[in-house]
């Protein structure tokens, strides 16, 4: 191979890494570019009192973390998250006998939200009624990592991580 045909084929190497690049810096990872958002306060579908303020704080701190999303204002925000708390449940799950009775063990804590995304510029939905759930294990008595708060911690972690999954596209 001649020295020409070498500066050339590193010629080619560096535009087609160049294109690459560019093309992967500059598409959009918000549905309809997506940069700020606002998140009002959930409404509540369930005889857990005020579960929606608690969650609608969480889903807001998990956003702010996550920097993906800017959390702002309904003035500010191009879009704005819109969400039900549907479900929550916190049940016996596994059960152990007992001297004199069976005793509930461990707990399945679950919340089922239905999040919409509106877009005040477009007047519409970015996407609508989306189901999201999640649920943590734990048990009562425990030392271990299993316990209520790390089980309430992963269920707003994993609703977080199922509203960014409906609004952050192009990973």
């Amino acid at each position: 191979m001649n020295n020409r045909a070498l500066v050339v084929s590193i010629a080619l190497v560096g535009a087609l890494l160049a294109v690459s690049c560019t093309y992967y810096g500059t598409t959009s990872r918000t549905a309809g570019d997506i940069a700020r958002i606002s998140v009002p306060y959930f409404s509540n579908r369930t005889s857990e009192p005020d579960v929606e303020i608690e969650i609608t704080d969480q889903i807001i701190l998990g956003i702010a973390k996550d920097n993906t999303l800017k959390v702002v204002d309904e003035t500010e925000a191009d879009a704005s998250l819109e969400g039900t708390v549907m479900k929550y449940r916190n049940t016996p799950f596994t059960f152990s006998e007992g001297e004199t009775q069976i005793q509930a063990e461990q707990y399945r804590l679950m919340i089922e939200i239905r999040v919409s995304l509106f877009s005040p510029s477009q007047n519409a939905y970015i996407y609508e009624d989306k189901l999201i759930r999640a649920h943590g294990d734990y048990y009562l008595e425990t030392t271990a990592d299993q316990n209520y708060e790390n089980a309430i911690a992963e269920v707003y972690q994993d609703l977080v991580e199922g509203i960014l999954a409906a609004t952050v596209q192009d990973w």
